[in-house]
């Protein structure tokens, strides 16, 4: 929806100088920023941002917090039906168990349950008892 590259660029700059926890799917930063790896989203988005996931679909996401690196598997789903809302169900369990409590890892966890729950249905709102079994579990 941008114009320039360069505009999408420094509005997403700007929302993460007021952010705590940075989202980012790799293959979007790459197309955006040119990152060659998850580690170079992590690396740069890192420099401003606390806390970073790098998110890359049925590949191991990145947390980038208090100076550690770790990749975390994601639930492979053999047969998905539809990946609408597979990121943004992410970022909702992610940010849920946080603020729960749950370290990264576990959030991450979680997070990747939710998103394996949501591509097995079609659209991009899961029954909410699948929701809440994927992320309890």
């Amino acid at each position: 929806l941008w114009h320039r590259r360069e505009e999408a660029q420094a509005a997403i700059l700007d929302a993460l100088a007021v952010t705590d926890i940075a989202l980012p799917t790799f293959p979007d930063e790459q197309m955006l920023f040119g990152d060659a790896a998850p580690q170079a989203t992590a690396e740069r988005l890192g420099k401003l941002v606390g806390e970073v996931v790098v998110k890359n679909g049925e590949e191991p996401a990145l947390i980038a917090a208090s100076g550690t690196r770790q990749s975390v598997a994601a639930v492979h789903v053999a047969a998905p039906v539809d990946t609408t809302g597979a990121g943004d169900s992410f970022n909702g369990a992610y940010l849920a168990a946080r603020l729960a409590g749950h370290a990264p890892t576990e959030a991450v966890l979680r997070a990747h349950r939710v998103a394996a729950a949501v591509v097995q249905v079609r659209g991009a709102l899961a029954p909410f008892e699948t929701l809440r079994a994927a992320f309890e579990n």
